[in-house]
């Protein structure tokens, strides 16, 4: 008796190169520093979130800068010499003790906007077996542009009455990337290459690291302490009309 063994075989292909992670680098550092409590203002920070669902945002480096931006606004605002509390998840997390001790509430939208233009080169694979197959190999690249907006709402502390709102516009910046992988059977989403292909995670960083200096920098301009005292007033206002 003649046993038959069906083998599945794959055209093999030379080994991805080996890409290194390089972490992002997401900090701000203030170019002066009021003294302490010196604007005589205690904001309550809300985290900054992203303006829509992309599923990128949720993977890095997208959702470590939006991380790190929280920690550099409360550094920002004290260094406007504000009082911060927080920074919190959202304003309903927010106890009552955090509303009465508050001036305002500063809610930070990051309207990023990013656009793909993802190029898929595949290749056709022969997988031999029991029934033979095609599939394919597929290497990425394109360009990416990034542009938007950073948007501060301010609300009253009691009630969440929109008092002050500012939006930053940032300049649309692009570039193009090349991934190190190569992706056996569906093409790739862009989340799945952050997550899994360190050259496109790199490469994308340095220019969200551009983005996020900017960002700051155009902020700090936009914050003024004596501005911010007439905010309050008028937060405090509004809270009075809504009992």
């Amino acid at each position: 008796m003649i046993l038959l063994v069906s083998v599945c075989i794959a055209k093999k292909r030379p080994p991805d190169p080996i890409v290194v992670r390089v972490p992002a680098k997401f900090d701000f550092s203030p170019p002066s520093r009021a003294l302490a409590a010196s604007a005589g203002i205690t904001i309550a920070l809300v985290k900054p979130l992203y303006v829509g669902k992309n599923p990128e945002y949720y993977v890095p480096p997208f959702n470590e800068m939006a991380s790190s931006m929280a920690n550099d606004f409360e550094e920002l605002l004290t260094a406007k010499g504000f009082t911060v509390r927080g920074p919190f998840g959202s304003r309903d997390e927010m106890v009552f003790n955090d509303k009465q001790n508050s001036n305002f509430i500063l809610e930070i939208g990051i309207e990023l906007k990013p656009e793909y233009n993802r190029k898929d080169s595949p290749t056709k694979i022969f997988v031999i077996g029991g029934q033979p197959s095609v599939t394919y190999d597929h290497k990425m690249s394109g360009e990416i542009t990034l542009s938007g907006n950073l948007i501060l709402n301010v609300k009253s502390s009691q009630y969440g009455e929109l008092i002050w709102k500012k939006n930053i516009a940032l300049e649309a910046a692009s570039f193009t990337y090349n991934g190190s992988m190569t992706w056996r059977g569906n093409t790739p989403t862009m989340a799945e290459e952050l997550k899994q292909d360190n050259l496109v995670y790199n490469t994308l960083s340095v220019e969200l690291e551009k983005f996020y200096q900017k960002s700051f920098k155009l902020a700090w301009q936009q914050i003024d302490p004596q501005e911010m005292i007439s905010v309050a007033d008028q937060a405090k206002k509004a809270d009075k009309k809504g009992n």
